[in-house]
């Protein structure tokens, strides 16, 4: 998937770099937004054909923007630091907390993802 979003970047212009300016982090948070709710229409409407598309537009986006700002070495082992943190939210019996509303909530061996050492500063 990677490699196809960066085909695309690279096809149409789209600048793969760290130092992401504001109205490029806007432009991406607005893509975003519009996919979400093009999502919550799909889901509405029970359109499952376009609730894949939905999907699939979001993790392109989410895909290039991780491109754009230079995350793309560190995203997979982020990724698996904060797996491993979600997975500490078991209690202490190795069962999951939930929230009135159906969300896990962090348990007593909750750990936060250390995310820093990813990152050069």
């Amino acid at each position: 998937m990677f490699d196809m979003v960066r085909e695309f970047n690279m096809t149409f212009g789209v600048s793969m770099y760290q130092n992401v300016n504001v109205s490029d982090w806007m432009l991406r948070l607005r893509l975003m937004r519009e996919e979400v709710a093009e999502y919550e229409e799909a889901c509405i409407d029970d359109n499952y054909v376009e609730v894949l598309d939905a999907l699939i537009d979001q993790m392109y986006i989410l895909i290039g923007t991780i491109q754009v700002h230079g995350l793309e070495d560190v995203f997979m082992e982020g990724f698996e630091e904060v797996h491993r943190s979600n997975m500490s939210k078991l209690d202490e019996n190795g069962r999951p907390i939930y929230r009135e509303d159906g969300k896990v909530i962090k348990g007593p061996n909750y750990f936060k993802p250390n995310l820093r050492n990813l990152i050069e500063l």
